[in-house]
């Protein structure tokens, strides 16, 4: 193969794998639950049997949990599955069985109350670490909003900033189902409290911290901004 050949067939080689990317999204989908008034040992006992459940029916699925930690839904529990395509829900283990061992093992003790698909935004995020099954001890959760007329710009103003990414370690998701149009979820990971005191407090500065000035563009088309934390729950996580 002469070396124009060689450059030609990277070159096709290189587009296929972006149009298979492009085709198959990367998804997360997140669950969340009101844990009743004192039941909290019981539903952790129950969750843990039911993550036994998974083990014992060959679930090659990653479920990672958190409890939230700040924020007005603080005592909120979080489970949720990341780094798969849209298609592996619909090829979950006995999917009757699961959610009748999630109602006899867990439900007697918790209220479910949120169920999203979410897809992750590879050419803007500088983190995976979900999708490659390394949780940290923390995460701050920023839903952020759009205004579905400013989507468009949003996301132009994003990737075009994303071009000169920086150190910071950010995730992004865009909302597929179980929210309001427009809405995005941003996950940083930290270890400690003590990082934050070095990191932006505001998303302006998350984002110029991480794409440098132009990023300046898109922080402005925010609507609204809520910040949590999540705090990883090994024992009550399944990573196969």
């Amino acid at each position: 193969m002469t070396r124009r050949h060689f450059w030609i067939a990277l070159a096709g080689a290189l587009s296929l794998a972006s149009a298979v990317r492009a085709q198959s999204p990367t998804a997360a989908f997140l669950f969340a639950y009101d844990i009743d008034r004192g039941q909290q040992s019981a539903f952790e006992a129950g969750y843990a049997a039911h993550l036994g459940w998974h083990a014992a029916h060959g679930d090659t699925l990653p479920w990672y949990g958190w409890y939230v930690t700040s924020g007005p839904r603080t005592g909120l529990f979080i489970d949720g599955t990341f780094g798969i395509p849209f298609s592996a829900m619909d090829h979950r283990v006995d999917p009757a069985g699961d959610g009748a061992d999630m109602e006899a093992k867990v439900l007697p003790f918790a209220k479910a109350r949120v169920y999203s698909a979410l897809e992750f935004w590879p050419e803007i995020s500088t983190a995976r670490t979900l999708e490659d099954r390394k949780p940290s001890a923390v995460l701050d959760a920023y839903a952020v909003k759009v205004a579905p007329a400013d989507v468009a710009a949003f996301e132009i103003s994003l990737t075009e900033a994303a071009r000169d990414r920086k150190g910071l370690s950010l995730s992004w998701y865009r909302l597929v189902s179980g929210g309001a149009a427009g809405d995005y979820l941003l996950l940083v990971p930290r270890q400690t409290w003590a990082e934050l005191a070095g990191r932006p407090r505001d998303l302006a500065g998350l984002l110029t911290a991480t794409y440098g000035p132009t990023a300046a563009k898109a922080a402005a088309l925010v609507d609204a901004i809520e910040v949590e934390s999540w705090s990883y729950k090994p024992k009550l996580s399944r990573l196969p």
